[in-house]
């Protein structure tokens, strides 16, 4: 499950806490989405949804971060 060659043509782009991760594919027919990695909870890497359960874009996970990261610094 934790073989290297499981994330060949991703690269890690957010740690979440817990080993939680989050993977941008960079390589292959996934090319430019995200996948969600929970392999430390005995969860297999899968792609992460959008709210309409269709496949996380970059993108649009990056915008939807800034947008976090903006609401959190005006909560302040």
């Amino acid at each position: 499950m934790f073989s290297p060659d499981r994330t060949v043509g991703a690269t890690l782009i957010s740690t979440l806490g817990c080993a939680a991760r989050e993977w941008l594919i960079i390589s292959g027919p996934e090319r430019g989405r995200i996948w969600s990695d929970n392999r430390a909870d005995d969860e297999d890497l899968e792609p992460l949804l959008d709210g309409n359960g269709a496949p996380m874009t970059f993108a649009h996970w990056y915008l939807t971060w800034l947008e976090e990261a903006e609401r959190q610094s005006a909560a302040g």
